[in-house]
C-alpha cells in the first residue's frame, strides 16, 4: 500500500511540474529574453511544430548560412527562409502569377495598389528575360515564438491567399480598362492627366512668394545669356566681369562675349560628371537703360542629385537692388528685390535615343491614322498628326515632355523655336495644325508662368483664349493674378458672368461629367477673385465671397484659411 501511494505521489509531482511549473517558467522565460535571443535552430523547431499541426511535409536545405524550407499548404507552394542571427521568419509565396513582359506596367501598378493596403504582405515582381514574362510573388516577414508560431503562420498564409485573389481580380480590371492605352501604363497615364491640374494648383499661390522650381538640360550646352534673359529678364545687359569661385579656386572672365557664351553647367560639371559640390559666381554688368549705375548679380551653384540619365544641380540668382538716391523713389523698379532659385538637369542620354523613341511613336500614329483608328490615338499621337511634319513633331514632343517634368527653362528653348516656325504657316496647316499651334502657345505661356515671367507668359496665353479650353483659361487667369496684372479682376468677373448662365448660382454636389468640370472651374475663378480682393485689402467683399465657398466641399478648406487670414489682418 505504501509503495502504491509513493508511485501515485511521484506521478502527481511529475504532472504538476509538466503542466504547471514548466508552462509558468516558459512564459516567464519568453517575457524576459530579448528579441534576438531566438536562434535559427529555435525558429526551425517552432516552424516544424507548426507545420506538423498543419499536416504539411517540409523539406529543409542549406543556402550558405541560411536555412530554406519548402512545403505545400492547401494547394499553395510556400517557401521559408531563416537567416542567421535574425529572429524573423521570411515566408514567401513565389510565382503565383505571371504575365507577358509587355504588361509589366500593369503589374507594377497593381503591386503598388495592394502594398498600400496590406498588413505585412508585400507584392513584388521579377522579370524572366529568357521566357519574356513577369513573375509575381508575395513576401511576408514574421516574428514568432513557441506559443504563437501556429497562429501567426496560419494567419499569414490565409492573408496571402486573400491578397492573391485580390491581385488577380484587380489586374483583370485594369487590363480591361487599358486596352486602348498604347503602352498599358495606367499609372503614367493618370499622372499625366493629373499633371496639368497639379501645375495649375501649384501656381495658384495663397499668401506666399516662393521662387519657381524648374530644370535646365544641357545635352547641348545652354549659355549664360539665355539663363539671364529667361530667368531674370536681363536680355540686353553689358557684362563687365564674372568671378567664379569653386573649392577655393577663383577664375575671372572679363570678356563680355565669353561671359554671355559661358555654359551654365561648367562650374560644377565636366566630362559627364560632377567636379565640384558648390560654386559661386559674381557677375558685374551695366544695364543700357541706366549705363551709369553698376549692377551686381550673385549666382550660387549646388549639387542636387544624380540619376542614370541626369545630373541635377540648383542655381540661385540674386540681383542686388540699387541704393536710394535723391533722384529715385523707394518703389523704383531698380530698387525692387529680384531673386529666383532654379533646379537644372544635365542630360546624359543621347539625342539618338530620343530620336528612336520619337520614330516609334510617329510610326504608331501614322499607322492608326491610315487604318482609320484615330479614336485609339493618344494625345501625343494626335498632336503629331495635326502637325504632319516629323521635324516639327519631335520638337513638340520633346518640349511637351520637358514641360510635364516641370523643366520649364529647357522646354522654353525648344517650344519658342517651334512657335516661330509654326506662326508663319498658320494659313497653310489648316484647323488641325492650328490646334497644335494653340497647344504650343499654351505650353510656352505655362513655362513662363512657372518662371514668374508673367508679362511674357501673358502674350502667349492670350493667343489660346479663342480655343475656349478650361485648362488654357485657368493658366491665363493664374498668370494675370500672380503677375499683379490690372486686367485680372475684370477678366475673372467677365467669365463668371458668362458661366452663371451655364452653371447657375451655388450649384454643387449632384453634378457629374462635363457639368462637374464647369462647377470646378467656377470654384477656381472664385478662389482667384477672393485672393485678389484680399490682396487689394477689400476684406468685406472677400468675406462675402468666401462665405459662399464654405458651402462647397471642394473649396471650403481654402475659404476657411482665407477667412482666418482676413481676421488676422483686421486684428493688426
Amino acid at each position: 500500500m505504501t509503495d502504491l501511494l509513493m508511485i501515485i505521489a511521484f506521478w502527481a509531482i511529475l504532472f504538476i511540474i509538466a503542466f504547471v511549473f514548466l508552462p509558468l517558467w516558459r512564459r516567464h522565460h519568453d517575457a524576459v529574453v530579448g528579441l534576438y535571443a531566438r536562434t535559427q535552430d529555435s525558429n526551425k523547431l517552432s516552424v516544424n511544430y507548426a507545420l506538423k499541426k498543419f499536416n504539411c511535409k517540409v523539406t529543409w536545405e542549406k543556402d550558405h548560412e541560411d536555412l530554406v524550407a519548402r512545403y505545400t499548404y492547401q494547394g499553395g507552394h510556400f517557401g521559408l527562409r531563416l537567416e542567421k542571427n535574425s529572429p524573423y521568419l521570411r515566408l514567401t509565396y513565389p510565382f503565383f502569377f505571371d504575365v507577358e513582359l509587355e504588361n509589366i506596367e500593369l503589374v507594377r501598378n497593381v503591386c503598388n495598389h495592394c502594398n498600400l493596403n496590406t498588413e505585412n504582405c508585400r507584392m513584388v515582381y521579377t522579370v524572366n528575360e529568357k521566357k519574356g514574362v513577369v513573375d509575381v510573388h508575395i513576401i511576408s516577414e514574421l516574428l514568432i515564438s513557441d506559443n504563437t508560431v501556429k497562429e501567426v503562420m496560419e494567419r499569414a498564409m490565409e492573408n496571402i491567399f486573400r491578397w492573391q485573389r485580390t491581385f488577380v481580380t484587380r489586374y483583370d480590371e485594369l487590363k480591361e480598362d487599358s486596352r486602348k492605352v498604347l503602352n498599358h501604363d495606367l499609372e503614367k497615364s493618370v499622372a499625366s492627366q493629373a499633371r496639368e491640374l497639379f501645375l495649375i494648383r501649384e501656381l495658384e499661390m495663397i499668401h506666399q512668394s516662393d521662387g519657381p522650381e524648374w530644370h535646365e538640360q544641357a545635352a547641348t550646352p545652354a549659355r549664360m545669356s539665355h539663363l539671364l534673359g529667361t530667368a531674370m529678364g536681363l536680355s540686353d545687359i553689358i557684362p563687365v566681369q564674372m568671378v567664379l569661385t569653386c573649392d577655393a579656386e577663383t577664375t575671372v572672365v572679363d570678356e563680355p562675349d565669353h561671359i554671355l557664351d559661358y555654359p551654365i553647367h561648367a562650374p560644377l560639371i565636366a566630362d559627364g560628371r560632377f567636379i565640384h559640390h558648390t560654386a559661386v559666381a559674381l557677375l558685374d554688368y551695366y544695364d543700357p537703360r541706366n549705363p551709369v549705375r553698376h549692377r551686381h548679380l550673385t549666382m550660387t551653384y549646388e549639387q542636387e542629385g544624380i540619376t542614370d540619365d541626369t545630373l541635377y544641380y540648383r542655381v540661385t540668382l540674386s540681383l542686388a537692388p540699387l541704393s536710394i538716391t535723391p533722384s529715385s523713389v523707394p518703389d523704383d523698379v531698380e530698387r525692387q528685390k529680384l531673386m529666383t532659385s532654379i533646379l537644372l538637369g544635365y542630360d546624359l542620354s543621347s539625342p539618338e535615343r530620343r530620336l528612336t523613341e520619337f520614330r516609334y511613336l510617329w510610326k504608331e500614329a501614322l499607322a492608326k491614322y491610315k487604318t482609320g483608328k484615330a479614336d485609339e490615338m493618344t494625345d501625343d499621337e494626335r498632336l503629331l498628326m495635326h502637325i504632319q511634319n516629323p521635324n516639327l513633331g519631335i520638337e513638340l514632343l520633346r518640349g511637351k515632355t520637358l514641360f510635364e517634368q516641370q523643366r520649364y527653362y529647357e522646354s522654353v528653348q525648344v517650344l519658342e523655336n517651334l512657335f516661330e516656325r509654326l506662326q508663319g504657316n498658320l494659313e497653310k496647316i489648316g484647323l488641325p495644325g492650328q490646334s497644335a499651334f494653340m497647344e504650343v502657345c499654351y505650353l510656352v505661356g505655362a513655362c513662363y508662368t512657372g518662371l514668374h515671367r508673367y508679362k511674357r507668359a501673358a502674350y502667349y496665353l492670350q493667343l489660346t483664349l479663342p480655343a475656349r479650353r478650361i485648362l488654357y483659361t485657368q493658366t491665363y487667369v493664374n498668370c494675370l493674378v500672380n503677375g499683379n496684372d490690372f486686367r485680372a479682376m475684370s477678366f475673372i468677373d467677365g467669365i463668371l458672368q458668362d458661366m452663371q448662365a451655364v452653371v447657375g448660382e451655388d450649384r454643387v454636389g449632384d453634378v457629374s461629367g462635363d457639368m462637374h468640370e464647369m462647377v470646378a472651374f467656377v470654384g477656381f475663378l472664385k478662389r482667384r477673385k477672393a485672393y485678389l480682393l484680399v490682396s487689394l485689402e477689400r476684406y468685406d467683399e472677400a468675406e462675402s465671397l468666401l462665405k459662399q465657398l464654405l458651402n462647397d466641399p471642394e473649396n471650403s478648406g481654402f475659404a476657411l484659411r482665407e477667412l482666418a487670414y482676413i481676421q488676422k489682418k483686421k486684428g493688426k
